[in-house]
């Protein structure tokens, strides 16, 4: 894969886990259990071409790099208001 690529589903995957926990007011928990919910439904069907990258970057990406994105959330400043 070529890194602009996976840099693709990195972002994709980072921006919706990101709106997500801003509508769940900062709960990685029930946004974790919202994303997969809807990950679920985008992959039960024809993906548009606009989630594609993220209806595959669950798949393309290793558990190191999503816990990553999972941790620049909490971490980085989504949950208490200074990132994004």
């Amino acid at each position: 894969m070529r890194p602009i690529e996976h840099d693709r589903y990195r972002t994709a995957l980072f921006n919706f886990l990101a709106d997500g926990l801003q509508d769940h007011n900062g709960d990685m928990f029930r946004t974790i259990t919202w994303a997969n919910n809807k990950l679920w439904k985008i992959n039960s069907g024809h993906v548009r071409d606009e989630d594609y990258y993220l209806a595959t970057a669950f798949r393309i990406l290793t558990a190191d790099e999503k816990n990553q994105i999972i941790h620049e959330l909490t971490m980085g400043g989504v949950v208490n208001g200074t990132g994004k």
